[in-house]
């Protein structure tokens, strides 16, 4: 028997969750616009957790796994991550942001506090419990582990709706996805997404006004500080990619096969 959710089952998912967007607009556009700050957060997080709420009652099972927590990988991987986004900015760049993504840009400087709330709070936790704790949960109980995590990846990305966060979204979904494969922790995944999400809106908060829709590339004015940076933030990547396959994840391998192998096995 398979686990929920399958890969065709996740499509489904999805839709109820697109679904679930429609109600929540109608919910909430009488008593705020649909693209305001606030309006938008509500829409957000109230169609993510009727979504999450979906997906929780079609598994019939309600509890998320979160069996080890480590800080210092959960750090060492948020390092990685931002490191990783770094790395892609000579890519993403290439590609202009929508309108839509300047908008926001704009009013998290002039409403910041309804983004915060919806960019480092609702969005990590929200996130992370829809596509690592019920989607990627079952792919992983489904299918081979890099298939699984490439999948949920695919999807992750794929719902952002561009190409810049689109990108960047898929490569944090295989780092965030290999982390709870790892672990079995949504916890883990929750907090490498806050601390993501928390650097990129600080970031946004201090730059100015006139800069904003500028390049970093640009924004930074020396084309030899700019490339120093973006090897450098990929170099620190792969190294802390390194050391949580060599040291971390390997111990909590050898951790979990020591205390499979101290279990009681039942007499033939």
């Amino acid at each position: 028997m398979k686990h929920y959710p399958t890969y065709l089952q996740s499509l489904g998912l999805l839709l109820i969750f697109l679904l679930c967007s429609i109600i929540s607009m109608l919910i909430v556009i009488p008593f705020f616009s649909y693209d305001s700050a606030i309006g938008l957060s509500l829409i957000y997080t109230l169609s993510l957790c009727l979504a999450i709420g979906f997906g929780l009652f079609i598994r019939r099972q309600y509890q998320f796994s979160v069996k080890r927590f480590s800080v210092v990988a959960v750090l060492i991987a948020s390092i990685c991550l931002i490191g990783i986004h770094m790395l892609l900015d000579p890519l993403t760049s290439l590609v202009p942001p929508s309108e839509l993504f300047n908008k926001m840009l704009l009013e998290t400087i002039k409403q910041p506090v309804p983004y915060f709330f919806m960019i480092v709070i609702a969005a990590p936790i929200l996130e992370e419990l829809f596509f690592r704790g019920i989607i990627l949960d079952g792919f992983l109980k489904n299918y081979e582990p890099k298939y699984a995590i490439l999948a949920s990846a695919f999807l992750f990305g794929a719902i952002h709706g561009n190409l810049p966060q689109g990108i960047g979204a898929f490569l944090s979904g295989i780092i965030i996805g290999w982390v709870y494969w790892k672990t079995g922790s949504v916890l883990s995944g929750i907090i490498i997404h806050l601390i993501n999400n928390l650097v990129s809106f600080i970031s946004v908060m201090l730059t100015p006004e006139t800069e904003l829709f500028m390049s970093m590339r640009d924004s930074i004015g020396n084309t030899e500080y700019y490339w120093l940076l973006v090897i450098g933030s990929g170099l620190i990547a792969l190294a802390g990619l390194g050391v949580l396959a060599k040291y971390f994840f390997k111990m909590a391998d050898s951790v979990e096969s020591l205390q499979e192998e101290s279990m009681p096995h039942p007499k033939d």
